[in-house]
């Protein structure tokens, strides 16, 4: 092996161990930092609201924080479902963005769950492991399969308002 292709091979090699223990350092200091944060935006409210899809309905228990608290004074809206291709997420565009008021830097959703994606300014629906994301804040837990979820067709309309007795049951 010649000196050109050693000292090649041993900056690839650090640079690949400075990559890793970059993405280390990034998820421990979620892990340890964000933990808190994310029970903290996961305590229920006593607020529900109805994710109405064609001929089904669903119930959100929202949580208590500002965000979710910001999206019942939008309500009601009349919008569209759409797929986020490569996530297995299906989201909600709004017109207006949602308050990120005492937000967190971003989450981690849990599955099902109903949260929202500030850059985008859209609600997501979540039925799969996407990670951790910036600009995310957790807005509910949504009593809808996985399956449910995923079914939701593109494009398909969305009405979203305040449950008028609707309690963590689909009504189909």
């Amino acid at each position: 092996m010649t000196l050109k292709r050693s000292t090649t091979l041993a900056a690839v090699l650090a640079l690949g161990c400075l990559g890793l223990a970059g993405i280390i350092q990034a998820k421990s200091s979620y892990t340890t930092e964000d933990s808190a944060m994310h029970s903290n935006l996961r305590k229920p409210s006593d607020k529900t609201i109805a994710i109405r899809i064609g001929e089904k309905t669903f119930a959100v228990d929202l949580y208590d924080n500002e965000t979710a608290k910001d999206l019942i004074t939008k309500l009601p809206l009349n919008l569209k479902a759409g797929n986020y291709p490569g996530y297995d997420e299906k989201v909600i565009r709004l017109k207006d963005g949602l308050s990120m008021k005492g937000g967190p830097r971003g989450d981690e959703p849990e599955i099902p769950e109903v949260g929202y994606y500030e850059p985008g300014q859209w609600i997501a629906l979540y039925y799969g492991y996407i990670g951790y994301w910036p600009g995310k804040v957790p807005l509910g837990r949504i009593h809808a399969s996985v399956d449910e979820v995923r079914a939701i067709p593109d494009g398909a309309p969305v009405t979203i308002e305040v449950s008028n007795g609707l309690t963590g049951k689909n009504e189909n």
